[in-house]
């Protein structure tokens, strides 16, 4: 029997740089729907930063319509299905799942749908690393656009929350040598938790000959640009060697403008390629047949069988109604904050 209307709360953006935490009601689930109650959820500190700051530039297109003021923020989240509608197959009472939950207690799922991004995970899965489960199909697809990637050289550029999720999928799908670059020497210490990663400072005067030193006396075979600076593109395809991939997967809001295309791309015979996580479709695409649910269950192997440790990242565990520090945390402290997962 399906619960009467619960009251909830969410964490709200109703203009840059505010937090709000509103309640609302959550209603019993209908046909082919799911009531799940958030355990915990996770902040892409890329997507949500780049609203929180004004800076996103879909906010003032007239053709979008998402994402706009009042802007509820969240997509990746873990939990636990109390009530379902009718017909519904896919899941049961008890399960506990993860889906683009929102930053909030309770949520009515289409679980039915052939796009339902709803999987189950296991229950040793801390809540606070199973919440980044659908974030981190976004820096997945970085590998899946990296072609070859065992035996290779892979310099990721840019350690927070994507980059060091991405520096951890490379690890286990068997890149070497493994090379993070960043300025903030907390990021490069997490990094080198992963066994086998150096890392480098992007200051460094000595980093192209460090690259070398690094990898037998070549450049990175693929350079992954997680920082979301467009710029950063132009270092990147310098770091790369020729011939090399660099894959651009920390969404760069703006534009680059002072890169050389003629001899920084062209003349060095690079491949550079776009990598973000809507390129992973539900049915196989040409020259693209990597989908959601693969993607969804090779991540959920990992996570749940410790190939992919995303705990060591997590620096926050907090109650949502602390959103507001979390967000100016990561905004303005990226010394102490780097992953982080609000508690329901």
């Amino acid at each position: 029997m399906a619960p009467r209307t619960l009251e909830g709360v969410r964490v709200v953006m109703p203009a840059p740089y505010t937090i709000t935490i509103e309640t609302y009601d959550a209603p019993p689930p209908g046909p082919g729907q799911a009531l799940v109650a958030c355990e915990a959820s996770a902040i892409s500190a890329g997507t949500e930063l780049a609203v929180y700051t004004g800076v996103h530039q879909w906010l003032g297109d007239p053709t979008r319509s998402w994402p706009k003021w009042p802007f509820t923020p969240g997509y990746s989240g873990v939990g636990r299905v109390l009530a379902i509608g009718e017909g519904v197959t896919r899941v049961r009472v008890g399960d506990r799942v993860v889906w683009p939950s929102r930053h909030e207690t309770y949520a009515v799922v289409d679980v039915e749908q052939p796009d339902a991004l709803v999987f189950p995970i296991a229950e040793h899965v801390p809540a606070q690393v199973a919440a980044f489960a659908v974030l981190a199909r976004f820096p997945l697809t970085a590998l899946v656009q990296s072609d070859q990637i065992i035996g290779r050289c892979v310099a990721v550029m840019g350690l927070g929350t994507i980059g060091q999720i991405a520096l951890r999928l490379y690890a286990a799908a068997g890149a070497h040598p493994l090379i993070g670059i960043d300025s903030v020497a907390n990021r490069r210490m997490l990094a080198e938790r992963v066994p086998g990663v150096a890392t480098l400072a992007p200051d460094d005067p000595q980093l192209k000959e460090n690259l070398r030193a690094l990898n037998y006396g070549q450049l990175p075979d693929i350079v992954v640009d997680a920082t979301g600076f467009p710029n950063a593109v132009k270092t990147a395809m310098s770091l790369a060697t020729d011939g090399g991939r660099v894959v651009m997967v920390g969404s760069p809001r703006g534009i680059a403008g002072d890169v050389d295309f003629y001899w920084d791309l062209h003349g060095r015979s690079l491949t550079l390629i776009g990598a973000h996580g809507s390129a992973i479709g539900w049915a196989p695409r040409e020259h693209f047949p990597y989908t959601v649910p693969r993607a969804m269950r090779l991540l959920i192997a990992l996570l749940e069988s410790g190939r992919l440790k995303l705990d060591e990242i997590v620096s926050h565990f907090v109650a949502g109604s602390e959103a507001k520090a979390m967000y100016d945390g990561l905004l303005n402290n990226k010394e102490q904050y780097h992953a982080v997962a609000l508690r329901w």
